[in-house]
Parts: C-alpha cells; structure tokens; sequence
C-alpha cells in the first residue's frame, strides 16, 4: 500500500510538472510604426497706418469663370501604327476615352496584338473627355 501512495505521490508530481512546461507564454509584443506629417502654418500680424488703409484701392475678386474643357487634335496619320502605340499617343494627348473596334468582330483585349488601320474623325480637334473610336485588325 505504501508503495501505491509513493508512486501516486510521485505520477501526481510528475503530471504538475508537465503542467506547468504548458503554461501559456507571455504574447509576443507587437510594434506599429505610424508615420505623421506634421505641417506648420505661421501667423503674421502687420500694423497699418489708418492713412494707408484709406488710400489703399478696394480689392475685387473676379468671378471664376468655369474652365473650358479641354481639346486636343486626333492623329491623322495612324494606319499601320501598333495599337498600343497609339493608345500611348492618345494618352499622352489627354483622351480618356479610346474605344478599340476590330474590323474582324472580334474582341480586342491585348493592344500589343493589334494593327491600327483607321481612326475616326483623324485630324479633328476634340474634347478630350469625348471618344476616340480606333478601329484595328490582326
């Protein structure tokens, strides 16, 4: 019976020991770096004579007048240009909005692909926020 308590007494310890091996760990610390701009505005106060003041003309704001939009003129001599040649040439002109229309029917999905064989409305000067329709083949 002895022997039963001292080997209870001995598994009893052993299994605490391993207990404690599996106590959960401190979490590793975490750091997040934010990066702030800071910006400065300065304040400067002026002493006017009253003399100056009087004698200064009254400032008028002219009204802003809306912007014009802005236009630019279509290539005319495109035919046999690779397509995203001319797409990079249109870009760069300021169109946003350049439809590519395969004279096969198909689907123009990779520009590199595709050779330019008209343009419409070539040497026209255009709004650069209407389409530019380019028409290509294979």
């Amino acid at each position: 019976m002895k022997k039963a308590l001292v080997l209870g007494g001995v598994l009893c310890l052993t299994l605490s020991g391993c207990a404690g091996a599996s106590a959960p760990q401190a979490a590793p610390t975490v750091t997040h770096t934010v990066t702030q701009t800071a910006t400065a505005t300065v304040t400067a106060t002026v002493t006017v004579a009253p003399e100056t003041v009087a004698a200064a003309a009254p400032v008028v704001a002219e009204p802003a007048s809306p912007a014009a939009p802005l236009t630019a003129v279509i290539p005319a001599v495109v035919p046999g240009t690779n397509a995203e040649a001319l797409d990079d040439d249109l870009t760069a002109l300021g169109f946003k909005k350049v439809v590519y229309n395969a004279d096969t029917g198909k689907t123009v999905l990779l520009l590199s692909n595709w050779t330019v064989t008209g343009i419409d409305n070539a040497g026209v000067e255009q709004s650069v926020e209407k389409a530019v329709v380019v028409h290509v083949t294979k």
